[in-house]
């Protein structure tokens, strides 16, 4: 219970410092969410809490995948501003073509046989 407790608090305030450095500076707050720290501690604590080093690559296997389609919210939101959306408008539009993009990915690499 400490645990998800500590994982819990860990998670709240990596995004409450991200959130604190890009009113600052949005090249560090930018570094902070690029790399994959958060992966990096979601791959270690599930093999500390599992002992599955199987199922520790299988989550970083998938989420190697999944990277790319989540691009697309990177590449819609400014285009959907540049066509003169507003924030809101344009924040969703991105969400909706990420999702999209997510579910393509998802159905093509079935397809493939490949499951994640």
């Amino acid at each position: 219970m400490w645990m998800l407790i500590f994982k819990a608090l860990a998670t709240a305030a990596f995004i409450v410092l991200v959130s604190e450095v890009a009113k600052r500076s949005t090249l560090f707050a930018v570094l902070m969410v690029g790399m994959p720290l958060a992966t990096m501690m979601t791959v270690g604590l599930t093999y500390f809490d599992t002992r599955d080093a199987g199922l520790s690559t299988r989550f970083a296997t998938t989420t190697f995948y999944l990277i790319w389609p989540g691009l697309l919210f990177f590449i819609g939101l400014p285009v959907f501003q540049k066509l003169g959306a507003g924030f809101w408008v344009a924040f969703a539009g991105a969400t909706v073509i990420t999702i999209a993009g997510y579910a393509a990915l998802i159905l093509t690499l079935r397809h493939f046989g490949v499951e994640l």
